[in-house]
Parts: C-alpha cells; sequence; structure tokens
C-alpha cells in the first residue's frame, strides 16, 4: 500500500511535467526575439499586440489551474499515506521467524542427567532451582486474566536466571531469546516479574554464604588475585577510565582490547557485617 501510494506521486509529477514543458515551451516562443511569430508581432499592429496579451493571460490561468490540480492531489496523497502509517502495525510483512527452544532440553534431561551443565547454562544447582521455583509460583505477578496465559512460573525463572546469570553478548536479551524459544519482548517480562518476586522474597530467597564457604572464597582471592586483598570474598570489578594520551611510563600496557589507553579502577569492599542494608 505504501509502495503504491508513492509509486503514484512520482506518476503523478510525471504527467505533470508534459503538461508544464508544453506550458512553458508556449510562453518561450511567445517571448523569443528569434522565432519568426516575434518578428510578426513586431511589424504587426495594435490587435496583434492584443491577441498576445489574451494568450499570455489563457496560458498563465491554464498554468496555475494545472499547479493547483496537481497541489491537491499531492496533499490527498501525502494524507492518505500517512493514514496508512498511523494505521497499519506491519508495513511490510514478513514470513514469521521459527523458534527452537533449549529449554526442554535444559529443563528435563540436564536437570536430572547432567546437573553440572544445568548449573553452568542457569548458574544454579537443580536443588536450588526447585527450590525458588517452589517460593514464586503462587505470586501473583506470574498470573493474569489475560486470554493469551504466562508461562509457567519455573519457565519464566529459567529464562531469567539465563538473562541475569551471563555478561557481554550472551546475556543480551536476543542471544537469550533464540536460546529459549521465545520472542524478545518475553524475556524482558520475565526479568522484571522474577525481580518483583525475589525483591519481596528478599529474606527467604537471598541467602548469604557460609562460613566455609567464606574461607574458601578468600583463599581463592589470595591466591589468584591479589594477596592483599584475601579478606574479600564477594565479587570485584573494574571500570575503565580513557585516558587524554598515551603515558609515558609503560604506555603500551595501558592500551586496551577497545584500541584505547585506559587505566581500570577497581574498588574493594570488605564483608564484616551480618547484613547488607539497601
Amino acid at each position: 500500500m505504501a509502495l503504491e501510494l508513492l509509486d503514484d506521486l512520482s506518476s503523478s509529477d510525471t504527467q505533470a511535467n508534459p503538461n508544464m514543458s508544453e506550458s512553458s515551451s508556449s510562453l518561450s516562443s511567445l517571448g523569443s526575439p528569434s522565432s519568426p511569430s516575434s518578428s510578426i508581432f513586431s511589424h504587426s499592429s495594435s490587435p496583434s499586440l492584443g491577441t498576445h496579451s489574451r494568450h499570455s493571460s489563457s496560458a498563465s490561468e491554464d498554468f496555475e489551474s494545472l499547479e493547483a490540480r496537481l497541489s491537491e492531489q499531492w496533499d490527498a496523497q501525502v494524507q492518505a499515506l500517512a493514514l496508512y502509517i498511523l494505521t497499519t502495525w506491519v508495513l511490510e510483512a514478513h514470513p514469521p521467524m521459527k523458534k527452537s527452544s533449549q529449554l526442554d532440553l535444559y529443563l528435563t534431561n540436564f536437570r536430572h542427567d547432567h546437573p553440572d551443565w544445568f548449573r553452568k547454562k542457569l548458574r544454579v544447582s537443580p536443588l536450588v532451582f526447585d527450590r525458588l521455583a517452589e517460593l514464586i509460583k503462587d505470586h501473583h505477578v506470574f498470573h493474569n486474566n489475560s486470554n493469551i496465559p504466562q508461562h509457567l512460573a519455573h519457565i519464566q525463572l529459567a529464562i531469567f536466571l539465563v538473562h541475569v546469570g551471563h555478561y557481554g553478548n550472551a546475556s543480551s536479551s536476543k542471544y537469550v531469546a533464540q536460546w529459549a524459544g521465545v520472542c524478545v519482548g518475553t524475556v524482558i517480562n520475565t526479568t522484571y516479574r522474577c525481580l518483583i518476586t525475589f525483591l519481596a522474597l528478599h529474606d527467604e530467597a537471598v541467602m548469604m554464604p557460609s562460613e566455609e564457604k567464606k574461607e574458601r572464597a578468600k583463599e581463592y582471592v589470595e591466591e589468584v588475585m591479589c594477596p592483599e586483598w584475601w579478606n574479600g570474598f564477594l565479587l570485584a570489578d573494574g571500570t575503565k577510565f580513557m585516558l587524554f594520551q598515551k603515558p609515558s611510563l609503560h604506555g603500551e600496557a595501558w592500551f586496551d582490547k577497545n584500541k584505547d589507553y585506559s587505566i581500570n579502577c577497581q574498588v574493594q569492599y570488605f564483608f564484616q557485617m551480618s547484613s547488607i542494608k539497601y
């Protein structure tokens, strides 16, 4: 529809050009000193000048009438095109995108036969997953009065865990949607619902690590990362700050993967309190 209206606009301009050219040529031939008609007019009497004036006036009126009709036709077609765009959901229809989900593979097979693969993808063990699904299944956010029902709570939980359990391109909504066999909007809505649920169940769903796990994390930090940070066990992340120019001391060492000279700033927080306040 949109392409047809645009074709009509271009065709109307094409049809108008010959008429405008004819009118322009008539005017130019009447006014050109080198044309035979001009020499006749130059030697004619005053009645001939009156005839020339009437012809010029008639051509001017025809040109103005043609211009008005083209303007009206252009405005009508532009309004029709604007109305079509505003009232059409899909301007150019495409065949539906086929989706193949891996959710069933993880929630049925890997969940029981390959728990290590399940944990690697969903970032929790099957036992923890079952407990979380049991906690959130009755929350009102997973129920609505729509004719199109939501996915079951444990399915939305699996999508949420994959979405927040990765970083970079692997955490993009499009990537998770392809993995789960759903649309991007479902991934976004599922993430919001699970966040609302877990915030409401903070004391039941969020558990701090035991003393034994804390000590193992501290040993790992001391061995792998930095001995001075041995007392930290939660996480370590860095933010890059771009430099104005290449540093004079060890200049190439500041060149990062993004082809910029930058410095990595890390803030360490030693957890010593028994609770976290937001």
